[in-house]
């Protein structure tokens, strides 16, 4: 009889110090899968961690394959139909006026895993991540914030006002990372990410939040300026990397990695570009769209990096509309053979169906290779050496820029597989629920 009481007590004292596992989600800005597969690549900790835990080659994203976008349907589980956020920069109606970034979080349209974790009575942490400036389920929070506009202050002093608390910024700079300027904290600098890690573990040590978003941005930067295959591009993949190792060591050193559960994925691929078309300079020919901003324009593209979403003038009447509509669709259908065949081009019905934004009147969806800019002047098509990602892909079509997914802790294997669309793939809207079976919390996606 005692045995069996000693046996029950130790049972229970197991239960009760099996806590919850907590979570790190981090995204590597543009981790194409090649990265994690090809040993060549400088990232021995992913390399590692991907053999070490539970990895899924194939991460299907939503359309377009845009980090804003992206990264909102990562902290939703919906599309970008339903959450709202269809682009990096908000289309400026022809206006001359400096890029609209969708920084603010009020823009979000439906539920977050800061919201349902706030609710849960958890708390909350996010470094960068876009589309979180002014949220209110985030309690400890560093948005992805910068001027698009020449300012008087330094990039850093531009963010500091919308950090929550008000004092984390400094206690950051305090007891993690240093002074921050822009000169030791600069966007596309290899030094960046690894101050990113290091603000990552001084928030997981003093305040343990359940689940905190990670947003490393280097890699992203040099693929579009420099190709995806460049040596600045493989420097970028070792900065990130070594963010990665200084949380994995953080973990193991302060005898946290039983505990919490780190997730690494992108929040989209990259293909090498070959050319970039400017639908715009084909506008203004054609009479549809003014040189300079602010003139008159019937119709306008704007770019998602690969694909362009196209959109009329509202004051347009209706009839107006539709023979805008279907004269731009001539004019590109009417492109030579060697042109034409670098783009499918998508009706307004098309967009709607892959979930995209429905006040976009057409849809310019390229093939691998290709991408978009906003240029009005010059021809249509350029030569492009930089990388693209920003693809919409019609039902069935094979994605151009996948990205892969890492789930490394003490997660059942079974469960993620419930998740999965195909043995080794997993769509991008299935990882938010994923991520709150993990957390243990009821999946309630659903619009606020």
């Amino acid at each position: 009889m005692l045995r069996i009481f000693s046996l029950s007590i130790l049972t229970i004292l197991c239960l009760c110090t099996s806590a919850r596992q907590r979570v790190i989600l981090i995204t590597i800005d543009g981790l194409r899968n090649d990265i994690l597969t090809n040993a060549s690549q400088p990232a021995p900790f992913l390399h590692e961690l991907m053999l070490k835990s539970i990895y899924v080659p194939n991460v299907i994203g939503v359309n377009p394959t845009m980090t804003y976008p992206a990264h909102t349907t990562l902290v939703t589980g919906s599309a970008p139909l339903d959450h709202g956020i269809h682009c990096n920069r908000q289309f400026q109606f022809n206006r001359a006026e400096s890029a609209l970034y969708n920084w603010y979080a009020d823009s979000i349209r439906t539920k977050t895993l800061w919201q349902t974790v706030k609710e849960k009575g958890g708390t909350t942490a996010s470094v960068f991540w876009p589309v979180t400036t002014g949220s209110k389920w985030i309690d400890f929070n560093l948005p992805e914030y910068f001027p698009t506009t020449r300012v008087t202050v330094s990039g850093m002093d531009y963010i500091r006002p919308v950090c929550t608390p008000a004092d984390i910024m400094a206690e950051l700079e305090r007891e993690a990372t240093g002074h921050l300027s822009d000169t030791t904290l600069r966007a596309g600098s290899f030094q960046y990410d690894a101050k990113v890690a290091s603000m990552v573990n001084y928030l997981t040590n003093r305040y343990k939040p359940d689940f905190m978003t990670v947003h490393l941005v280097t890699t992203d930067y040099k693929q579009h300026e420099t190709g995806i295959y460049s040596f600045e591009t493989q420097q970028s993949v070792a900065a990130a990397d070594h963010a990665i190792g200084l949380i994995l060591e953080n973990l193991e050193y302060t005898h946290q990695k039983d505990s919490v559960t780190i997730i690494v994925t992108g929040d989209h691929g990259f293909t090498q570009g070959k050319y970039r078309l400017h639908p715009n300079a084909l506008l203004v020919s054609n009479g549809l769209l003014s040189e300079q901003p602010d003139g008159n324009w019937q119709a306008c593209f704007n770019s998602l990096g690969a694909a362009a979403y196209m959109y009329v003038n509202p004051k347009l009447s209706s009839k107006q509309k539709i023979r805008c509509i279907e004269k731009v669709r001539k004019i590109l259908s009417e492109q030579p053979d060697s042109t034409r065949s670098l783009y499918n081009i998508l009706s307004n019905e098309e967009i709607l169906d892959i979930k995209g934004d429905p006040t976009a009147a057409l849809c310019l969806a390229p093939v691998s290779g290709v991408g978009c800019s906003n240029e009005r002047k010059g021809s249509f098509i350029t030569n492009f050496k930089g990388g693209f990602h920003g693809y919409v892909y019609l039902p069935g079509t094979k994605a151009y820029d996948p990205t892969s997914l890492i789930i490394h802790g003490n997660i059942d294997r079974n469960l993620v597989k419930r998740f999965l669309s195909a043995s080794d793939t997993i769509q991008q809207t299935s990882i938010a629920p994923l991520i709150l079976r993990i957390l243990e919390m009821d999946n309630n996606q659903q619009s606020k």
